[in-house]
């Protein structure tokens, strides 16, 4: 029951901003309690220290060799566009 739950959540977000209706939970987390049915909304803030998504990002691409990058990760190389 759970998984469907928050699967119907994730769903009606992405339907949300496809469409571009609604207040989308963009800088916003739900927390489910799922055993007192309990909501709860906390805000989030970015941030600016993030490798991936800061205004100055250092991992901008995929890598090609997963498994190499997992021995090796402070050699891996980026995957070519």
């Amino acid at each position: 029951m759970l998984p469907g739950i928050i699967g119907v959540m994730m769903a009606t977000e992405a339907i949300k901003y496809i469409l571009g209706i609604g207040e989308p939970l963009i800088g916003r987390l739900i927390l489910y309690e799922a055993l007192g049915m309990t909501y709860r909304e906390m805000k989030t803030v970015k941030d600016k220290e993030c490798p991936l998504c800061s205004d100055n990002p250092v991992i901008t691409q995929l890598i090609d060799d997963y498994d190499a990058a997992a021995e090796n990760p402070e050699t891996y190389e980026p995957a070519a566009d």
